[in-house]
């Protein structure tokens, strides 16, 4: 079994969710306090659609194929009848459970989550968005159109005007090309830096232009490169994970069952038909309406053909059942956490590494010596600072924008963010890289910059730099270590400097603050059960700066934000918002978008 260090954020909850992780806000967290002379001018952000439910009928359709033939002569592939049966009633609980969702929709912890951010970023920023109320200024909304970011946006939005009292409610960048024209219809549907890493977008159209050449160019790399197609095999060669899907699978077949399975003359292979047959008929999910929800029937490429298939497939299951927490209740109730109890968490350990590896080559850092993993998220770092040059022009005083784990990890990895910044030259493993998707993208993850301006200009007659922070899962952090803050132990930086050093030409001559721009003094400290034995800013573990922060948000009392969720103590400090394991709870009714 792979080693994992238990230092990590998250794993010691030994639940092993990979990024289908729940998120978690921060119990508890205070923040820096502004330069003087400077105001908060705009924030924006990028969030990850919050908890949802199997994105399609496959693992639960296939499981149910395989545990119909070990039915068969009085249940005499299981261990026992009970077994089999409790083992058949969850699968056809959590299909009954996704079908009342809808495939791939968001679930109730989904929408409780962003409901829960929407609040927070109000409180954090309250004087932001008074004063864009007073000047007229709006609020602009973006989706990549796929329904569960979209509906994560609209319960965002229900949390921040339900916090505002509906201050900025209706101040809204009209969208060019709005989601759809119910709900959605307020936020701007944007392929192009929100889902670029694919020629389709969510609504069938095709990209087109720059866009489609770095979707197709990302894509054919990601199909034929090499080192990616190796390192993955490697993976599903590995010995732990025939070990570790055999010992899942033992509690609840027998041995001589699942030594049927495979691809030799008289073995079982289950496609994802309605009979299980290569070329069976289209298998739906039983109660589901295919016109309404097309994700209700399988592709019936997808098959169970080892044991290691059947193992997935079962540890998908169980991932996403930790998403489902309001919809696992009645005659839809399951459980599968009793297949990953005691030493069975070990193998929910082993098939975590199995996903996130295929992640981390996919999406994330990757293998040594390339960048293509990672540059695809070029466009959302550019429209970022874009987004700051442009916002007095547009008379925008945020820009929210919601999406998924493909846009996240990758900018994760482009801005280095903390578990992002190793590469892997060799098998990438626990052991040897910090790289988890529980912590990089957990759902609802999300990165925020909030912006402060001084008006004026400096010595040469120009106006003064706008500065920059970073919040990563709703907590501040500092950028990468190739950028230069304003002073040393500060966490904002000047726009400028992070145009040059988040684009690899390095930091700039004039990153600090002099006396004459505003200076700020050496920040404190407040302590937290974290960094109580560490030196005011040391290095994280994983090569972040750690920045000592004030108790303060604008230079007086420490901010203290509602919660909604577990408490959690952040082990980093920055600002992009990232959540990790509890579920979350709340009182805001659900913004759905649920299909009937």
């Amino acid at each position: 079994m792979l080693a994992t260090p238990a230092a990590l954020a998250g794993e010691g909850t030994a639940r092993y969710y990979s990024s289908k992780q729940p998120y978690v806000a921060p119990a508890s967290t205070s923040y820096s306090a502004i330069p003087n002379r400077y105001h908060l001018a705009y924030t924006e952000s990028v969030v990850r659609h919050g908890s949802r439910g199997l994105s399609r009928y496959k693992y639960d359709a296939l499981l149910a194929l395989m545990a119909q033939s070990a039915a068969e002569n009085n249940y005499a592939g299981f261990v026992s009848p009970e077994v089999g049966k409790e083992f058949i009633n969850n699968v056809n609980a959590i299909t009954a459970a996704n079908v009342g969702n809808g495939y791939g929709m968001l679930s109730g912890q989904g929408a409780i989550q962003h409901q829960g951010i929407g609040e927070r970023i109000y409180q954090r920023d309250a004087d932001l968005f008074a004063n864009a109320a007073n000047q007229g200024l709006r609020v602009s909304y973006q989706s990549s159109g796929e329904p569960r970011a979209t509906e994560s946006g609209e319960n965002f939005k229900l949390g921040f005007d339900q916090a505002s009292n509906g201050l900025l409610a209706n101040a809204v960048v009209a969208p060019n090309n709005p989601a759809d024209n119910n709900s959605g219809k307020d936020f701007d549907k944007n392929t192009t830096t929100l889902y670029f890493h694919k020629t389709d977008n969510p609504d069938g159209t095709q990209k087109t232009g720059e866009a489609k050449e770095r979707a197709e160019r990302y894509q054919q790399f990601v199909a034929n490169d090499e080192g990616i197609a190796k390192a993955e095999e490697n993976v599903t060669n590995d010995p732990s994970m025939t070990t570790a899907s055999h010992d899942l699978l033992s509690q609840i077949f027998t041995d001589d069952f699942l030594a049927s399975i495979g691809k030799e003359e008289g073995q079982r292979i289950w496609y994802n038909t309605a009979d299980g047959t290569k070329k069976g008929a289209a298998n739906c999910a039983a109660g589901a309406d295919p016109a309404k929800d097309a994700n209700a029937c399988g592709d019936a490429k997808k098959k169970i053909a080892s044991e290691q298939d059947a193992a997935m497939d079962l540890y998908n299951l169980y991932i996403i059942a930790a998403d489902m927490e309001q919809e696992n209740t009645g005659s839809h109730t399951f459980n599968f956490d009793q297949y990953f109890q005691g030493q069975h968490a070990q193998d929910a350990k082993t098939f975590a590494w199995s996903l996130d590896a295929e992640d981390f080559y996919e999406k994330g850092p990757g293998r040594a010596g390339q960048d293509e993993t990672y540059r695809i998220a070029q466009p959302l770092l550019d429209d970022f600072f874009n987004a700051i040059d442009t916002r007095e022009r547009a008379g925008t005083a945020a820009t929210f924008r919601f999406a998924h784990a493909e846009t996240i990890i990758p900018f994760a990895a482009l801005l280095k963010l903390p578990g992002s910044q190793q590469q892997a030259s060799e098998l990438y493993t626990y052991e040897n890289n910090p790289w988890r998707g529980e912590s990089v993208t957990p759902m609802a993850a999300n990165v925020q910059w909030d912006v402060v301006v001084r008006d004026g200009t400096d010595a040469s007659g120009q106006p003064y730099q706008p500065l920059v922070r970073m919040l990563y899962n709703e907590t501040e952090i500092g950028f990468n270590d190739s950028c230069t803050p304003i002073a040393d132990g500060s966490t904002w930086y000047k726009e400028s400097e992070l145009k040059s050093c988040l684009n690899g030409k390095g930091t700039t001559v004039d990153a600090r603050l002099t006396d004459e721009e505003g200076q700020p003094e050496t920040p404190g400290h407040e302590s937290t059960p974290d960094d109580s034995q560490k030196a005011p800013g040391a290095n994280h573990a994983n090569g972040q700066r750690e920045h000592p922060v004030k108790s303060s948000a604008n230079g007086g009392d420490a901010v203290k934000l509602a919660k909604t969720g577990s408490n959690v103590t952040p082990a980093i400090v920055a600002t992009v918002v990232m959540v990790s394991s509890a579920i979350l709870g709340g009182s805001y009714a659900r913004r759905s978008r649920r299909k009937a």
